[in-house]
């Protein structure tokens, strides 16, 4: 028998509580890293190497009392209040805050750097890597789609094994440039011509990077046991097509039909994904289902963003001067879907359709939809008066 301890009211029948492991301890990262350094031509330096880190123990949610069929269910002898139809029918919902996350994460890593000289830096930098956990955040994400802070299949059933896969924050590919050119005619702004002409910059970040993962849902209670279920999935079929079923009024599948296609009838065999009915116990034709699809297995477009900054420093007097700024984020106005954009007056970035049942026809694992932003160009003035 477990004890747990509540954070969130005293205990009651039906209630749903916070609780915390009594047990709970400090999660702890590990890390370790190997690399060389080497100065080349150009006065370019390298940085080759190889960082990795595992985290243990981490803060995650698990359901310690999910709802469950009545087979399942556990009701004490002799028990005649209300029942909850969970794993301890006189219970309520309980969900823990436990020890019971894992990751791992390897990355080569390569950064070249040319020193200033000639009136031009530049950094570049590029990471291949892998980030797997079982849980990415103790919070439900924000951002991003079919974002829970729980697992498909509740832990009690063995579900924080079956959720581990890449972390909500892996980027197998990021390379990042950043650069900075002082134009270097009429430097010393001799006469009204230099200072008009001289004291520019222009600088910028320039970053690629692969998407954002998320997971697709299944949209219905298909298995009887609480959970984010997801729908089965066909690698024979076609990338990003969806088959929902009709179901009878005595629970019998009928045929599938693909909502993106104006709900016309298709072969399920000819979909990626396959919406698992719904479950419902003693039903006819029922069938419990738990989906064969993983965690995050699809991803959002990815970034390819450059921000870029023109800078003019004029020369009043020999302590005074005028600094005036104009920042491109998103220069070329690329989309970067799921990120928003970084000014205050815009959404933020959204989410892409991914419940597989109930997603609106055209919006199913599309990002260029109403519920995803696509962050465009944004840009900024400042003026500095620098004595």
């Amino acid at each position: 028998t477990t004890q747990f301890q509540t954070v969130a009211g005293p205990l009651s029948p039906i209630a749903t509580q916070t609780l915390i492991d009594p047990n709970l301890v400090n999660p702890y990262y590990q890390r370790w890293s190997l690399g060389i350094q080497r100065e080349l031509p150009y006065r370019l330096l390298m940085d080759l190497s190889y960082v990795g880190s595992k985290g243990t123990r981490l803060f995650i949610n698990e359901d310690a009392n999910p709802t469950v069929p009545p087979n399942l269910r556990i009701t004490p002898a002799g028990y005649t209040g209300t029942l909850s139809g969970r794993l301890d029918n006189a219970q309520g919902a309980r969900t823990v805050r436990t020890n019971g996350g894992s990751s791992i994460y390897h990355s080569s890593q390569l950064n070249v750097t040319r020193r200033f000289a000639n009136n031009f830096t530049f950094t570049g930098a590029y990471t291949w890597a892998k980030n797997i956990d079982n849980a990415s955040e103790v919070f439900v994400q924000g951002g991003v789609s079919s974002g829970s802070s729980t697992f498909a299949v509740p832990s009690v059933f063995g579900g924080d094994r079956l959720d581990r896969a890449v972390s909500l924050f892996d980027r197998p590919h990021a390379a990042s440039f950043t650069y900075v050119y002082e134009i270097p005619y009429f430097r010393e702004q001799r006469g009204v011509l230099g200072r008009i002409l001289g004291g520019f910059q222009i600088s910028g970040v320039t970053q690629f990077e692969s998407g954002v993962p998320f997971t697709v849902a299944n949209g219905l209670e298909s298995n009887g046991i609480q959970g984010q279920d997801r729908p089965n999935h066909n690698p024979n079929g076609q990338r990003g097509v969806r088959a929902v079923p009709v179901v009878n009024a005595t629970g019998f599948i009928t045929g599938y039909t693909n909502p993106d296609a104006g709900n016309a009838p298709i072969d399920p065999n000819t979909a990626e994904f396959i919406v698992n009915p719904t479950f419902t116990f003693g039903q006819a034709g029922a069938v419990q289902r738990i989906g064969s699809l993983g965690r995050n297995t699809q991803r959002s477009p990815g970034t390819n963003n450059f921000d870029i900054n023109i800078q003019k420093t004029t020369r009043v007097t020999e302590n005074v001067r005028i600094q005036f700024r104009t920042e491109f984020y998103n220069a070329f106005n690329h989309p970067q879907f799921t990120q928003g954009s970084v000014s205050p007056f815009t959404p933020l970035g959204g989410t892409i359709g991914s419940n597989a049942n109930v997603t609106a026809a055209g919006r199913f694992l599309n990002p260029d939809t109403p519920t995803s932003d696509g962050g465009g160009r944004t840009v900024r003035y400042q003026i500095k008066l620098i004595f």
